[in-house]
């Protein structure tokens, strides 16, 4: 079961984005899978922000209360549109409410003294909205679209980037149901970090934040728009004191998304504690430091399967590349640049031979994924370099179609390629030497992550 709610919550579908040009061979969804087993899911491109982490869970820690508190009742107007407060819609008003409530927040108190806007989802629309004086901006209590700052908030917002990571720690599952007994000890540790004391400022907040929710849906509002001007200003100093900066959240959230997370644990442990020493490593360098480290077999192979798996991806992109760099070349074109790279036929076949068999490990067994790299594999281990770079094009072409585009190339008969689309740049050689590395496997976000935690300015 846990396999499947995995790969329905986090495998990547680059049929859903515009990844053609960055991602020509499909090799993301292969090396995704690897590095989010190492982050437990916890950490991807997305959600990596210890500041919309713990705004995330605060909002829902309001809408929890609201639910569970039996002295408020929704107004007449709500009450037809929702009928529950239990209903996922009506969670989804209050989170896209509370989501704009804090945006605009920070840009009403942005010249205080350590308030950080970036990284803040929807700061440039509300900041645009913030900025324009014929129509201040206001609040809509809907689920609908009008009442979004973002595009397509309910899925890019706050709530969005992060519902799952969140669901994977066990604080709700995909209707925001939070009553369930597995969920209860996370919420006793939340109650704990927002409310546990009194004077602090998640605390201040909180509260104010949640007399302002029951206000607001608990009666009328007046043509169903509430100028942001008259939002409390304590309110909005108090989100503007509680979230100034990722860095101020992680001084006092960082115990506590450690033990949420378990991110210093295990592999990811030992990222994390090479990371907190210095944070200007490379992915290579700061896996292969935290390598080094006294690791449980299970959680060393992990790391082990990137430090192996990497340079046979690298390769792979690097030898399309060199396809797709000039308008008209031929296959003997190719492997001159590919021996400038230092590479020969028997490049390819050599870095997959320790990779033969992660198509059936735990990370990607099943999917898409583990399609992608057994293709990639067989491409890999053509007789000659003719034949490599002939398969590497049909795989790219089996990508593309698989997206619903044309491939970038075609390879004749005779050996000549003729590039469709854009070219590609070639790389300089010394930055694509034997062994290095091009893909990150989400080392970049969880040092961002480990920065706010740590309070260093990312």
């Amino acid at each position: 079961m846990v396999h499947v709610l995995n790969s329905l919550l986090t495998e990547y579908d680059d049929t859903l984005s515009s990844d053609s040009y960055i991602d020509p061979i499909g090799t993301l969804i292969i090396w995704s899978a690897f590095g989010r087993q190492v982050f437990r899911n916890r950490i991807n491109s997305i959600s990596n922000d210890v500041r919309n982490f713990t705004l995330n869970l605060f909002n829902h820690y309001l809408v929890k209360a609201l639910i569970e508190d039996d002295g408020i009742h929704l107004s007449h107007q709500l009450q037809r549109k929702y009928q529950s407060k239990d209903s996922l819609n009506f969670k989804q008003a209050c989170l896209i409410f509370l989501e704009n409530v804090f945006v605009f927040s920070i840009l009403r108190h942005d010249k205080s003294q350590g308030v950080e806007s970036t990284g803040i989802l929807g700061i440039s629309n509300a900041r645009r909205l913030w900025g324009n004086e014929d129509r201040p901006p206001a609040l809509i209590f809907t689920h609908e679209p009008i009442g979004q700052i973002l595009i397509r908030q309910l899925g890019l917002g706050v709530s969005g980037r992060y519902k799952t990571p969140l669901m994977e720690m066990g604080f709700f599952d995909g209707n925001y149901h939070y009553h369930k007994p597995a969920f209860q000890s996370r919420w006793a540790d939340a109650e704990r970090l927002i409310i546990g004391q009194p004077k602090s400022l998640l605390s201040k907040v909180a509260r104010k934040a949640y007399d302002f929710l029951k206000e607001c849906v608990s009666q009328p509002i007046q043509g169903g728009k509430l100028p942001f001007a008259d939002v409390p200003i304590d309110l909005t100093r108090a989100y503007a004191r509680a979230f100034a900066s990722p860095q101020a959240v992680g001084s006092y959230a960082k115990d506590f998304w450690l033990l949420q997370t378990e991110l210093n644990q295990g592999a990811a442990g030992a990222i994390f504690d090479v990371l907190e020493e210095t944070d200007d490593l490379s992915p290579k360098g700061a896996i292969e430091q935290a390598l080094s480290h006294n690791l449980a077999p299970g959680e060393k192979a992990k790391l082990e399967h990137i430090v192996h798996l990497e340079p046979f991806l690298a390769d792979c992109s690097l030898l399309f590349t060199l396809m797709a760099s000039r308008r008209n070349q031929s296959t003997d074109d190719v492997a001159n640049a590919w021996a400038n790279f230092g590479r020969d036929a028997t490049r390819l076949p050599g870095v997959s031979a320790a990779v033969s068999g992660y198509a059936d490990l735990p990370a990607i067994k099943g999917t898409e994924g583990a399609k992608r790299l057994k293709q990639l594999l067989k491409a890999a281990n053509g007789t000659s370099l003719d034949d490599q770079i002939r398969e590497i094009a049909n795989y790219h072409g089996s990508v593309m179609q698989s997206r619903g585009q044309v491939s970038w190339l075609n390879v004749s008969s005779d050996g000549a390629i003729n590039v469709h689309a854009r070219t590609v740049s070639l790389p300089e050689p010394d930055s694509r030497v034997p062994g290095s590395w091009l893909n990150s496997y989400y080392l970049p976000q969880f040092s961002s992550f480990v920065n706010g935690l740590c309070g260093a300015v990312a």
